[in-house]
């Protein structure tokens, strides 16, 4: 949701970068189509790797390219006949209801609430169209809010929990087309932005007493640059066990990807590090979506822990 899976977009080729641009576009276009106008605060990078990967490994997937129109892009209407994409804006919508909710949760929130009423008919809509992803999404909420709550140290833990609802919605739209490589790559890529978003967000989590993995157990704390330069193998090791288990995943996925193949590879072995890189150097997370200054922050649940 933050640009945890972006390219290096100066190592891509121009049609490539455009390509990528295309999907992105496409991913905002399938939300404003489905859902209204407004639902297209929630267009974030993390579903457009996702429509992209996907999209590349189906034989009837949707190849990106050309020109973006120049009109005004939110109001350009999306491809017809794609329910890959559609469901996955659902889902998107779906998502940033229960991230809302929780900040909601937390306390009294004006852009929390601002954001419930601006996508509240979005919200109902996805779902009335969707209701076993919310099924899911409600099943992995309550499972991650239970490990909160018994201060789970574990962050690679905490991120399979937290990746749990996109695993039930992924094998709903793709059913035997969801094979074990997908789902060690999704399962992978989902703890990979708990983690990067856990530790993003070290101090903030701790001013404001929220849950994070990474201070259940941190005595002492004075701010995120020394916490991670004095715990620096920690933070290594487990960004460094999360990249490699993304790879590896995408190594077995790599020979059935039909197109886009250097928009992956450049996601997947430069983007990610680059990531890793960014965040262990306390640099902001780039280009935010609309969503992300609304809600401030990837949500890990309601519960609050007093230092």
């Amino acid at each position: 949701m933050f640009g945890y899976t972006l390219p290096v977009e100066s190592a891509l080729s121009s049609r490539d970068a455009m390509a990528y641009r295309n999907y992105y576009c496409e991913t905002c276009h399938q939300l404003r189509d489905g859902y209204g106008v407004l639902s297209t605060v929630a267009v974030n990078y993390e579903m457009t790797f996702a429509n992209i990967l996907l999209n590349s490994v189906s034989e009837s997937g949707v190849e990106m390219k050309g020109v973006p129109n120049k009109s005004f892009c939110v109001l350009r209407h999306g491809i017809e006949g794609s329910d890959l994409m559609s469901a996955l804006a659902a889902y998107t919508v779906l998502i940033t209801n229960n991230s809302l909710v929780d900040d909601e949760t937390d306390g009294p929130d004006l852009r929390s609430k601002m954001g419930l009423l601006a996508l509240n008919r979005a919200i109902g809509k996805a779902k009335r169209d969707y209701p076993s992803f919310q099924m899911h999404i409600d099943k992995g909420y309550s499972a991650l809010l239970d490990a909160e709550r018994e201060r789970c140290s574990d962050p690679l833990a905490m991120g399979r929990l937290s990746a749990a609802s996109m695993m039930g919605v992924l094998g709903e739209i793709l059913g035997d087309g969801f094979d074990d490589d997908l789902r060690d790559l999704f399962l992978s890529l989902g703890v990979w932005v708990y983690v990067m978003d856990a530790i993003e967000d070290l101090d903030e989590d701790f001013s404001e007493n929220n849950y994070n993995p990474f201070l259940v157990n941190a005595d002492g704390y004075t701010g995120s640059k020394s916490y991670v330069e004095n715990n620096i193998y920690l933070f290594g090791e487990t960004m460094g066990m999360c990249i490699g288990d993304i790879q590896s995943a995408y190594s077995r996925i790599r020979p059935r990807i039909r197109i886009n193949g250097e928009i992956l590879d450049n996601i997947i072995y430069s983007g990610i590090p680059a990531s890793a890189h960014r965040i262990i150097r306390g640099d902001r997370s780039m280009s935010p979506n609309v969503m992300n200054a609304i809600n401030g922050r990837l949500n890990r649940g309601t519960e609050r822990y007093y230092v």
